[in-house]
């Protein structure tokens, strides 16, 4: 029987790593990159330009990964706090998700869930192998690496490999992710609306889901809205409810601060 799971877990990895192979053989023949922005040299051009592409531009989700990375000096903080209630009993958690350019075609992903208790750490490597002319769409194949800090971890670190979409344009945005742990026989992901209702109001949905063939699966929906306070700075209000019966919590509130900001 063990040998029968190594065999399949085996086959999962090789599976995928070609799938990602392929894929990203194809996208990397046709792959554009978003065409630099002809600089008028009149100044209140310039400036009305930077401020149009701010209104315009769409906030991250609460959780799920993008599909485009971000540019090189350019760096996305999400921090957030969440309060949950099961059979009566309130507790808080906390994390952070920050995000940056390596290069232009190469994100670094930088995480941590359960901070102060038994906490995770993320580190995510995502590969841009396509995006769209006007740089808004694009797909990126990601490795993962978690380091479980927890007293009852099993294991130092696991290792997750999957890929992440984004489609959106200047009122909607659609991101997913899918990631999938060899050593756990486990996937895992999220997907995510994002809905301009003006320049500073935004509504956001969102699907997450584990499945483990030894575990009952566990899917959550997340409904919430986030506020622009200025160009640079967001803050999220969130709402979570399980779906399935296998569940940590009856419901949860969600408060993130977005932070973005350049060299």
């Amino acid at each position: 029987m063990t040998n029968n799971i190594i065999s399949n877990r085996f086959l999962h990895i090789i599976s995928l790593t070609s799938i990602m192979i392929f894929i990203t053989g194809i996208f990397s023949a046709h792959g554009q990159q978003m065409p630099g922005m002809i600089m008028d040299t009149s100044e209140n051009n310039h400036k009305k330009n930077n401020k149009m592409q701010d209104q315009m531009m769409l906030p991250m989700p609460f959780f799920t990964h993008m599909g485009i990375p971000f540019k090189v000096g350019t760096y996305g903080l999400r921090v957030a706090a969440l309060r949950a209630k099961n059979d009566g009993l309130a507790n808080s958690t906390y994390n952070f998700q920050l995000e940056t350019g390596l290069s232009k075609t190469v994100g670094l992903f930088l995480g941590g869930e359960n901070l102060f208790k038994d906490a995770t750490l993320e580190s995510m490597v995502q590969f841009l192998v396509w995006k769209s002319k006007n740089g808004m769409s694009g797909f990126s194949p990601i490795i993962e690496f978690e380091f479980p800090l927890g007293k009852e971890a099993t294991r130092s670190v696991y290792t997750l490999v999957g890929f992440a979409t984004t489609i959106s344009n200047d009122h909607i945005a659609f991101n997913q992710v899918l990631h999938y742990s060899p050593i756990e026989d486990l996937e895992e992901g999220s997907a995510s609306f994002v809905i301009k209702v003006s320049n500073r109001l935004f509504l956001v949905t969102e699907v997450s889901g584990v499945v483990q063939k030894t575990e009952a699966p566990v899917f959550n929906l997340l409904g919430g809205i986030k506020v622009k306070i200025t160009n640079n700075f967001l803050v999220g209000f969130g709402y979570q409810l399980p779906l399935t019966t296998n569940r940590s919590y009856s419901h949860q509130y969600i408060f993130q601060p977005n932070i973005l900001f350049q060299k």
